[in-house]
């Protein structure tokens, strides 16, 4: 996704909860669980207009950027500061 790749994963939790979700209005990928699923899937990536493709590929790398490592660090940071500097209560 990160990339710019148009990916199709498997319709299962991970995939289907936290990453192949739309972004801005946008599909980001396509989910599949059976060879029918994953072939329709690659055939509808193929027949796309590169326009489209390309808007699908840019919707997945912004999606994706919610698993980049400064995002990671800001949400790490703003998990721990409350334990590591908590405010006084006088």
């Amino acid at each position: 996704m990160a990339s710019g790749v148009v990916p199709i994963a498997h319709n299962s939790a991970g995939p289907k909860m936290d990453i192949i979700l739309n972004e801005g209005g946008r599909k980001t990928g396509f989910l599949a669980s059976n060879k029918v699923e994953y072939t329709e899937a690659i055939l509808k990536v193929i027949k796309m207009a590169e326009a489209e493709r390309l808007a699908v590929a840019a919707a997945a790398r912004k999606h994706a950027q919610r698993f980049s490592e400064q995002k990671f660090l800001e949400d790490f940071k703003a998990a721990v500061q409350p334990i590591l500097a908590p405010k006084s209560s006088s």
